[in-house]
């Protein structure tokens, strides 16, 4: 069932799972670099009587310490009004063969993410869940597994110490003139490198605005550039690496994170990363983008800004224009396909709202970072 925990309890709880010998796979789905677990809650009175309906598809995040979840889809699956509560507990469920007992929760708002991604978010699945596995980000095969045993002292070759500063998963990184201890954010899907303070660092060219991330509450708009220099991860090696500047937490993203699968022993503190494909330097391919700095508002998203180099601006968009629909789909309904092209020619068509007018604009994708 789902209930309210006691705020002292809640917060030094860590995740309760069924405990064997396990060697399985959880039935990921896997949207624009994120992995998606369903968490289903059991079948009682009152709760909807197909599986779908009592599914919760949360977003596995190895940057996150604890697990979020969105009232309104406690009261969806649960028939429970969770809009007062902070936290809740859940018990009694399961991901695929993964019998969950004890689940706890914050209560978080969590609207901006489906719209965001495209397809309806349900929460946000802390690191520590599988603490009792051996757990693998199988992004090679865009899949969870779980499986019983312990990993290897740390060689620092494939076999790394990840203790840091709390319970999430911190790694050591040979950066151009220092090294740095960065959180493995699984969550953080479109981010590659995220460092605090760019103009420690050689740039090939000086650092320009690329984006802007959708966190909790506001929009952190992002520079960005690439290194002149490679980046050391043990025996593997990107090079001259695309990095955005951060205020907070330096982590690794999941632009980085993609060219491996990464199994991680919680109990021990350890990482093993295996390189999915080639040999040598890993090279870091420009990104193309649409230019815009996006908020969401209800199911649509809002022009916050137009970013220069973009092509937004002689297109005729502006900052304030309301945006419905990329490509004929409803923003938050457009699904977990990637929307981009093959070259800087290529477009999307955004449908806008403007003064209660709505027009079609054709929007050409740039690179923004060479």
């Amino acid at each position: 069932m789902l209930k309210h925990l006691t705020p002292a309890f809640a917060l030094l709880s860590l995740s309760s799972v069924a405990v064997a010998q396990v060697d399985i796979v959880l039935p990921t789905e896997m949207c624009r670099g994120y992995f998606l677990v369903p968490l289903v809650v059991s079948a009682q009175e009152g709760r909807p009587e197909t599986e779908e309906g009592r599914t919760l598809w949360l977003i596995y995040d190895t940057g996150a310490s604890v697990t979020h979840i969105d009232p309104d889809s406690i009261a969806r699956v649960a028939n429970i009004d969770a809009s007062d509560l902070s936290r809740i507990n859940v018990t009694n469920a399961s991901m695929g063969e993964l019998a969950i007992n004890r689940l706890p929760a914050r209560i978080s708002n969590l609207d901006h993410l489906g719209v965001g991604l495209g397809r309806e978010i349900d929460g946000i699945l802390g690191y520590t869940v599988f603490r009792d596995f051996l757990m693998t980000l199988d992004y090679e095969n865009g899949a969870i597994r779980l499986e019983s045993g312990e990993l290897p002292r740390p060689d620092n070759q494939t076999i790394f110490n990840i203790n840091g500063r709390d319970v999430r998963p911190w790694i050591r990184l040979d950066l151009p003139g220092r090294d740095r201890r960065i959180l493995i954010d699984s969550g953080a899907a479109i981010t590659p490198l995220a460092l605090n303070r760019l103009q420690r660092y050689p740039l090939t060219d000086e650092a320009r605005a690329i984006g802007a991330s959708i966190r909790f509450s506001h929009i952190e708009y992002r520079q960005g550039g690439r290194l002149e220099g490679d980046v050391g991860l043990g025996d593997f090696v990107f090079d001259s690496p695309l990095v955005e500047e951060v205020p907070g937490t330096e982590l690794l993203g999941g632009m980085m994170m993609r060219h491996f699968n990464w199994t991680f022993d919680q109990r021990n503190e350890r990482v093993r990363i295996e390189r999915i494909e080639g040999d040598g330097p890993i090279p870091m391919d420009a990104e193309i983008v649409h230019g815009l700095a996006l908020r969401p508002e209800g199911s649509n998203v809002v022009i916050e800004d137009l970013l220069p180099g973009g092509r937004g601006e002689e297109v005729g968009l502006q900052r304030g224009d309301v945006l419905t629909h990329v490509n004929g789909q409803p923003f938050a309904e457009r699904g977990c396909s990637e929307v981009s092209g093959e070259d800087v020619s290529s477009s999307i068509t955004l449908t806008r709202v403007r003064d209660g007018e709505t027009a079609d604009v054709e929007l050409p994708l740039v690179t923004l970072v060479e």
